[in-house]
């Protein structure tokens, strides 16, 4: 069970990282004169990605979308984690709007957003450290002598299931269990 304390550092952390999605796309508003909608903030992530924005039915022009976020980072990088992944998402979102679902996620027209509206360098991915689960590894080996490979739980059940094939990108053989 969370303490007072703890309960209200999160929610005070949420509602920075809330006021800064608001600013972000007044800022694109006021530079587009339009208005930039989206559904909610849920800060849900978990995993690597930092922050997220979702569309239900990208088919339908009128769904709102999703913003999301990781509470881990947030929680263990706060302000720094709302001043890079927040511009980040919202130029996501802006640039879905002008341009159309349809463009590339970290495109041009991203970049240009990312340096020109909100004065960030374009980055594709975080630089937050995230600890390392452990995990279940399954051993393989290709014909090249003395040299293992270690797949993941699901890779290694997609070869199971015959759904894919892996090869060693050394002798270019198939991976076999073992």
């Amino acid at each position: 069970m969370k303490t007072d304390l703890v309960q209200k550092r999160e929610s005070s952390l949420i509602d920075l990282l809330e006021q800064k999605v608001k600013e972000c796309l007044s800022l694109a508003e006021d530079q587009y004169q339009r208005k930039f909608d989206y559904r909610a903030v849920h800060v849900n992530i978990r995993g690597r990605a930092a922050g997220q924005i979702r569309y239900e039915n990208p088919s339908v022009s009128n769904v709102l979308p999703l913003l999301r976020f990781n509470p881990y980072l947030l929680e263990r990088y706060k302000e720094s984690f709302v001043e890079q992944v927040v511009p980040h998402e919202c130029a996501h979102l802006v640039a879905y709007a002008l341009y159309g679902i349809k463009i590339k996620p970290h495109g041009a027209e991203w970049k240009s957003l990312m340096r020109d509206l909100y004065n960030q360098t374009p980055a594709v991915t975080h630089r937050f450290d995230i600890p390392q689960k452990a995990r279940n590894t399954f051993a393989y080996q290709c014909a090249c002598p003395g040299l293992n490979h270690s797949l993941s739980v699901i890779r290694h059940n997609k070869i199971l299931r015959q759904k894919a094939r892996y090869l060693c990108k050394n002798c270019g053989n198939a991976l076999e269990e073992g």
